[in-house]
């Protein structure tokens, strides 16, 4: 091989390693596949000249952001993309669960001063009462959603009602 074989050669085997690297990650395959690439470069100016190096730049330039783009778009549907990706959910099960306390009554287990528990449903709830003091025993009603605060409100109502 004389010329280009050698840039040809280099080149394919640059991107081969740098594809092997995503699926045997480790960084040798990465910097030996990149080592190859630069190396075909580099032959091609010096071996043949400003317009065979150039063009050779250009396909390794095109040839790296194209398959950027192929691995972006390939690598979540592969088995160690799915693993190392999260997936997004419309809603967490824990707001949609908060959604369906509101206005349900429960009693408070201790006083809330503001904080405190009450016992909703056979669960213990961490809640924080809005205004007043709210005394053990007492029925109280669970009107909003603060993050992950659950704001309370002492109630007339009876124990396991719905407002």
């Amino acid at each position: 091989m004389a010329g280009i074989e050698w840039i040809i050669v280099l080149g394919v085997a640059g991107f081969l390693l740098l594809a092997a690297e995503v699926f045997i990650p480790g960084m040798v395959l990465g910097i030996l596949g990149t080592l190859s690439l630069v190396a075909s470069i580099v032959i091609a100016f010096l071996k043949h000249g400003t317009f065979v190096g150039s063009i050779t730049l250009v396909i390794v330039i095109v040839g790296s952001i194209a398959g950027f783009f192929i691995w972006m778009a390939l690598f979540p549907r592969t088995s160690i993309g799915r693993k190392m990706i999260l997936s997004t959910d419309s809603g967490s099960s824990s707001e949609l669960k908060a959604d369906c306390l509101l206005g349900q009554i429960g009693e408070a287990l201790t006083p809330l001063r503001p904080a405190g528990t009450i016992l909703l449903d056979g669960r213990k709830l961490d809640v924080i009462s809005e205004g007043e003091l709210v005394e053990a025993g007492d029925a109280v009603e669970i009107i909003r959603h603060e993050g992950l605060r659950t704001i309370v409100r002492k109630t007339a109502g009876a124990v396991g009602e719905s407002a």
